[in-house]
């Protein structure tokens, strides 16, 4: 039996409030950093994946697309079952089918991008936010191997994959997305520092922790932190436009005050080193810019954004000119066996 993207964000979301319920940690313990983290591979990538999806019916990209579609759960819940277990062989080997699904979905952005070539820059974003998720998925397997690269921090290495599943793929994804809809200069300038500021700012933080110098973490939040209030600006001018329905327009707004305090945020943390904000620790971080970021920018927005795909759906069928088109696109929606074995 098929499960489609929304079936399998809800199963995720029965997972991760279970897990929550188990733990009860405080939004500025490690376990709710934890908890952030699994929010991504059980909620949020299966409704970005949806969102995502090959516009060519056929070939590797449809290929990779559609079995990464299909691991999605299964390899999210072996990867909820590694946090169970200490870091080690076992809890590993737990990350390998995630593994496995983040390099599919990676492999196929790469493929699009080859194929599509590097205009306009919002497809480059989706298909860069794609390609980002292997790299998270890596880090992911090492933090439950308790590996401990340039002998890095436990928290370190988890607060990396947290990254590259967070800023490496939602937020390139979404600013894709709104790039397609508002078709702006702005738009483009936003995916560009996007695409340039997520690997900058892991290599930043990287040099920041091996005690070689700040200043190109410095460097990589002054790329990445305007590239995010741009994006968020843009989800403020789509919150703005009367073509949405109210509640993908109150999604927007809201993801757009979220990444707006998130990356202002970012901004302070990385001036730590230059200004006294001895009290900005990582704890107060992940409680408060990871927790807003992943649920206020993350999920609300995602679910602002596959609102609007289900209106454009429904926008199609009422109209006679789109016929063929809509119903491919129920098609694709609709997760049927058809599909699935083409």
């Amino acid at each position: 039996m098929s499960v489609t993207p929304v079936k399998s964000a809800l199963v995720g979301l029965v997972c991760w409030f279970v897990t929550g319920f188990v733990l009860h940690p405080s939004p500025f313990d490690l376990k709710w950093g934890v908890l952030l983290f699994l929010l991504a591979p059980l909620v949020l990538l299966p409704l970005g994946l949806q969102l995502v999806e090959p516009e060519t019916r056929n070939g590797v990209e449809r290929w990779l697309w559609r079995y990464a579609s299909s691991l999605q759960l299964p390899a999210a819940i072996a990867l909820l079952t590694a946090f169970a277990f200490p870091a080690g062989l076992l809890a590993g080997l737990l990350c390998l089918p995630w593994l496995l699904t983040m390099a599919m979905i990676s492999l196929s952005g790469l493929i699009r991008a080859w194929r599509r070539g590097v205009w306009p820059l919002a497809e480059l974003s989706i298909d860069a936010g794609k390609s980002y998720l292997i790299v998270g998925a890596i880090w992911a397997l090492l933090s439950r191997l308790g590996v401990r690269p340039l002998n890095f921090e436990p928290v370190i290495v988890l607060l990396t994959a947290i990254h590259f599943h967070y800023a490496g793929f939602l937020l390139p994804v979404m600013t894709g997305l709104a790039g397609r809809h508002l078709k702006t200069r702005v738009a483009g300038i936003a995916a560009f520092g996007v695409i340039t500021g997520v690997p900058f700012t892991a290599i930043g933080i990287t040099i920041s922790q091996l005690g070689i110098g700040h200043t190109p973490e410095m460097l990589a939040v002054l790329i990445t932190a305007p590239s995010g209030l741009l994006t968020a600006g843009l989800h403020f001018m789509l919150a703005a436009r009367q073509l949405q329905l109210r509640i993908v327009r109150w999604c927007w707004l809201i993801a757009a005050i979220s990444l707006s305090f998130g990356m202002l945020l970012a901004v302070l943390y990385g001036s730590r080193f230059y200004l006294e904000l001895s009290w900005l620790d990582i704890p107060l971080m992940r409680g408060s810019h990871g927790s807003i970021n992943a649920l206020g920018f993350g999920l609300i927005g995602l679910i602002g954004w596959y609102l609007t795909g289900m209106n454009e759906y429904e926008n199609m069928q009422n109209s006679p000119r789109s016929t063929a088109r809509s119903e491919q696109y129920r098609r694709s929606r609709s997760g049927d066996e058809k599909l699935r074995v083409q």
